[in-house]
């Protein structure tokens, strides 16, 4: 952004662990600044503002109110986002909101199209799109090097049990569901976004651990526009943290490993071209640049509401699929939301 533009003011709503990141983001980029912060729990809105050197609330429709603010980031229990995103629109304010967009392919419509009344920007917090390995691994494919994707494969483990996050993550109404929702939101995009299409049916199936009420396993196939075929396996069981995709293509492989790193196969070999242990706090100062940026140009965010709802409509579809047993179609859920 021009330096010799005005910061770019930002409220925080919630203060948990993603908003920590955030708030990380905000102090890495000059031009933008924290004016406000939410949550509510006093004391917690307190003591991050008073760091961020911000203002604290408890209430998010106050802050909107009394703060003159360019952009709002939402990172509020998922079910919360739609009405969020609606006032933080109705108030002339540009939103970031945490992914899942929202727990219903209606509400996700209900903020693009609160947003787009408002003439502003509507961006969805799907992170790992602006990491370096994410960036590494589009330009390798965009080469062609490795021929068209194929085929997708995608496994991520993640503690799921209580104690492992605050418990409104185990209540299906306010988070919307469970290890899909939250984690596999992730994968999903990541599908996608390689896959280059978005997901058009998946055949999934679920179980639970511990006596929840949330999914905490899920394993399926899915069907991509382009073509491509893919498959996913988000498990809370007892194995060592795996967040790894393969990428089929048609002369070779990709496999991108956050742990391991980013791998090339062809030609009968598997060379390593880059490394793992990536710090998420670089992809979230990226986000909140892509972000602002499109706020002060008027450009499209790179992951807009389209999209995130999108991901939203084939984690519903999983969940379709896995109570009928059989393939669903993620477009029903997109079609049902515009009627």
């Amino acid at each position: 952004m021009p330096t010799n533009e005005p910061p770019f003011r930002l409220g925080l709503i919630g203060t948990g662990i993603v908003g920590d990141l955030h708030l990380r983001a905000a102090r890495n980029l000059p031009h933008v600044t924290v004016g406000a912060v939410c949550d509510i729990r006093a004391d917690t809105a307190r003591r991050v503002a008073g760091e961020a050197g911000a203002t604290a609330y408890t209430s998010h429709t106050e802050m909107l109110a009394r703060e003159r603010l360019d952009g709002v980031i939402i990172t509020s229990p998922h079910n919360l986002h739609a009405e969020m995103t609606m006032e933080a629109a109705a108030a002339g304010v540009h939103v970031l909101v945490e992914k899942p967009m929202a727990t219903t392919v209606a509400d996700c419509t209900a903020m693009i199209e609160a947003c787009a009344a408002a003439g502003v920007r509507l961006a969805v917090g799907h992170v790992l799109r602006f990491g370096a390995r994410a960036r590494e691994a589009e330009a390798l494919l965009a080469t062609q090097e490795l021929g068209p994707v194929r085929a997708i494969s995608h496994r991520r483990t993640a503690h799921y049990g209580r104690g492992s996050r605050p418990d409104w993550f185990f209540d299906p109404v306010v988070a919307g569901g469970g290890i899909v929702m939250n984690v596999g939101t992730h994968g999903l995009d990541r599908i996608q976004w390689l896959g280059a299409g978005m997901i058009e049916s998946v055949h999934a199936h679920l179980w639970k651990r511990g006596g929840l009420d949330i999914e905490t396993d899920a394993i399926g196939v899915v069907d991509l526009s382009s073509g491509v075929k893919a498959s996913f396996l988000f498990t809370s069981a007892e194995l060592p943290y795996t967040d790894e995709t393969v990428v089929i293509c048609e002369r070779g492989s990709l496999r991108w490993s956050a742990t391991e790193g980013t791998f090339v196969s062809a030609a009968g070999a598997e060379r390593q071209i880059a490394p793992g242990g990536e710090h998420p706090e670089a992809a979230f100062t990226a986000q909140l640049a892509d972000f602002a940026d499109a706020c002060t140009t008027g450009r499209p965010p790179l992951v807009g509401g389209d999209y995130g709802r999108s991901v939203v409509a084939a984690v519903l579809a999983i969940y379709e699929s896995a109570g009928s047993g059989r393939p669903e179609p993620v477009g029903s859920a997109l079609l049902r939301s515009t009627a």
